[in-house]
């Protein structure tokens, strides 16, 4: 029998535009289809769902050593068409206009998702969903 990869995700709630508990549902339906095994969100708000809240992105990465982990950032430098997805790796992305990559140092691994404009107008939500198909695409 084969061991089971561990995919989990980790971003920031958008506060402001919405609340918790609405945007949970955003990310947690479609990481469900794609078997995510955990989704991992800062800073804390006590929404109380089916999600991991911790108060930085680093405590997602200090929590989880054994996964590999990519940030999602529209100034990555590596396209996700090109893109070898680790076999346990923690997917990390930000808020609109915050980028986690260059908050870290712009060390790690970090790609983009290129489109039509490139303005980086995606939601971390369907960011993450693209990432995810493409992982599956490419099994």
């Amino acid at each position: 029998m084969s061991k089971k990869n561990i995919v989990k995700v980790a971003s920031s709630w958008e506060n402001g535009w919405n609340v918790p508990l609405m945007e949970h549902h955003l990310w947690y339906f479609p990481l469900k289809e794609f078997n995510v095994d955990e989704l991992i969100m800062e800073p804390i708000s006590g929404i109380n769902k089916k999600v991991t809240e911790v108060e930085s992105i680093q405590a997602a990465i200090d929590a989880n050593p054994d996964l590999t982990p990519v940030y999602l950032d529209e100034n990555g430098e590596t396209s996700l068409k090109e893109f070898d997805h680790p076999y346990d790796v923690l997917y990390i992305c930000g808020r609109a206009g915050y980028s986690p990559w260059k908050a870290h140092g712009s060390k790690g691994i970090s790609i983009k998702i290129e489109t039509p404009t490139d303005s980086g107008r995606i939601w971390g939500h369907q960011a993450m969903v693209l990432v995810l198909y493409d992982r599956e695409s490419k099994k």
